[in-house]
């Protein structure tokens, strides 16, 4: 009889590891047959409409309680988590839901105690535990790092195996949290679906997407929320350095919802405007996944200077469509990156935009660039990541 795999989404559809999960999810189900699937989701924030199977498969779909917990419910997880065992019921419906769908073991692809408090075995994904790196970012309060570093100790505990993006999220794991290597796994990020899906989208496509955005025809590209560690600040300076040293204007667009840093977001605007460069930054705000992949096919370059890893999820997409890449050089982006992009300093305005400068002049360096992303992105793929999700279930059941 085949176990049943169930899949963990995210309270929101609008979060980034919604589509992480989606990625998970649209692998395992479509090259890994071994196994039946549940997909649970909170309220009604279902997958099921942004789920591409390639064949007819018969899934769950089961829909959980979203609601907070009381201050008792915090109480009883506070002491499940302490004692070790999840005596205390903390959603009786989520636990009656989970109870009838006999469920083998649960993929959460973020940190969460979920498998823990309803007593099924579970593997769960650490995106990174930057804030160990960072206690000032305003992002990381003293109560969030607290938060953080709670959920993280013990849901990497209890679980049977813990994912990580990369060797150096790894190395954090055992570091800050004392895990066991047995029960690490590293399995790197792919790109989301959309990515895949729409590769091959045509030029005159392309451009009637992004001929709304009133775009100039050369143009670098930072997708990122307004979040103080994705150093928009530091970019807008380099891009000064080289609009007042080298006389060269580099234009650049970002796309990121304001709201989700307005007080961050502020800053970066208030710095454009103060150096006269409103010409040349263009800032479209939320955009459709097709729009995001015009985006990156039109744009001269991918720039990418967060502060934070082990990895991230644009790299990827840059490689995959064909954009060269210009990136952070912290944790563990130099090796996702490879030869496909050029590596600077984040933390350094002028070796920024030293290389940012380097890039923009050098249009055979760019094609070489595009080249070796080619080579590299033939081992990015569905079945790829999907089979090594499907090797880490199976080390665990069997």
């Amino acid at each position: 009889m085949k176990k049943n795999i169930a899949i963990l989404f995210p309270v929101s559809r609008k979060m980034g590891v919604f589509q992480y999960a989606l990625s998970i999810a649209e692998g395992l189900i479509n090259y890994c047959p071994d196994f039946n699937y549940t997909l649970l989701y909170f309220a009604d924030e279902s997958p099921k409409e942004f789920l591409k199977i390639n064949k007819s498969v018969n899934i769950i779909f089961i829909s959980l309680d979203a609601s907070a917990n009381t201050f008792m419910g915090k109480i009883k997880f506070f002491l499940n988590c302490i004692m070790g065992r999840s005596l205390f019921t903390i959603n009786k419906k989520n636990k009656e839901r989970l109870k009838k769908a006999s469920i083998d073991l649960i993929v959460i692809p973020f940190q969460l105690l979920f498998g823990f408090e309803n007593n099924i075995p579970y593997i769960v994904s650490i995106p990174d535990v930057m804030w160990n790196y960072y206690p000032d970012f305003p992002e990381y309060s003293f109560l969030k790092r607290m938060k953080l570093n709670f959920v993280v100790h013990y849901c990497t505990k209890y679980s049977l195996l813990n994912i990580v993006d990369a060797k150096s999220g790894a190395e954090d794991l055992k570091k800050f949290y004392k895990i066991a290597e047995y029960k690490i796994r590293s399995i790197p990020y792919n790109p989301p679906g959309y990515v895949f899906e729409y590769n091959n989208m045509p030029a005159e496509k392309i451009e009637s997407l992004t001929e709304k955005f009133n775009l100039p025809e050369k143009f670098i590209y930072y997708p990122a929320q307004f979040w103080f560690h994705k150093n928009h600040l530091r970019l807008i300076k380099a891009l000064r350095i080289l609009k007042e040293e080298k006389n060269t204007k580099v234009n650049l667009v970002l796309v990121g919802n304001p709201g989700a840093n307005n007080e961050n977001y502020k800053k970066v605007m208030e710095l454009v405007k103060k150096a006269g460069m409103q010409d040349q930054i263009f800032q479209l705000g939320y955009v459709l996944d097709e729009e995001v992949v015009a985006l990156y096919k039109k744009s001269y370059a991918l720039v990418f200077p967060t502060l934070i890893g082990p990895t991230s999820i644009p790299p990827l997409e840059a490689v995959i469509l064909g954009t060269p890449v210009l990136c952070s050089n912290l944790f563990s982006m130099p090796e996702q990156v490879g030869n496909a992009g050029i590596l600077f300093d984040p933390f350094n305005e002028r070796d920024m935009a030293e290389k940012i400068y380097q890039l923009w002049q050098d249009g055979i360096l760019r094609k070489k660039l595009i080249e070796n992303g080619a080579m590299m992105s033939q081992n990015i793929t569905k079945e790829n990541f999907a089979k090594k999700w499907e090797s880490a279930i199976k080390d665990v059941l069997l």
